[in-house]
């Protein structure tokens, strides 16, 4: 049941994160990310070995890499749901919204020095024309997944 909980739980907090941007984009007009951009470095990645993409948004579009890049995105959550639970497991944080928000907080580490620079965006989105906006809506988007994750398991009875 707790591989249930933890699919669950990571698509769950994958919605919450996904109406917070479109939340910012009613208020503010700024767009959501891009998942057929991370479709289509995903795909280039399965077909050629391709990890470190910096013309990412220069190549040309491939067949479906908009839903390609939605099934990564909810993939990518689940297995952050799936590393909180051990983290659980482990006695190293507890399932509440406290707990949860520093997850969120310290995950906001893989796309400003992972995913950002592997689509030559550089380390803390230096290389794009908002380097601060860019690092901020990463910390709300991962506040608000982290956030999610703690609350669900928590509300789960972990």
């Amino acid at each position: 049941m707790e591989v249930v909980h933890i699919i669950i739980i990571g698509i769950l907090s994958c919605v919450a994160m996904d109406l917070w941007q479109r939340i910012l984009k009613i208020i503010f007009q700024i767009n959501p990310s891009d998942w057929a951009v991370v479709g289509r470095w995903f795909v280039l990645l399965i077909t050629s070995g391709k990890l470190y993409n910096p013309n990412i948004d220069s190549e040309q579009s491939i067949k479906n890499e908009l839903p390609i890049g939605w099934i990564v995105h909810y993939s990518v959550a689940i297995l952050y749901s799936l590393v909180f639970f051990i983290f659980y497991k482990f006695q190293i944080l507890n399932a509440s919204f406290l707990d949860g928000i520093v997850f969120g907080l310290i995950s906001v580490i893989v796309p400003w020095f992972f995913f950002m620079p592997i689509l030559g965006k550089g380390f803390l989105a230096t290389k794009t024309p908002s380097p601060l906006m860019a690092c901020s809506l990463a910390i709300g988007s991962h506040f608000v997944i982290g956030l999610s994750i703690g609350s669900f398991f928590q509300i789960y009875g972990y």
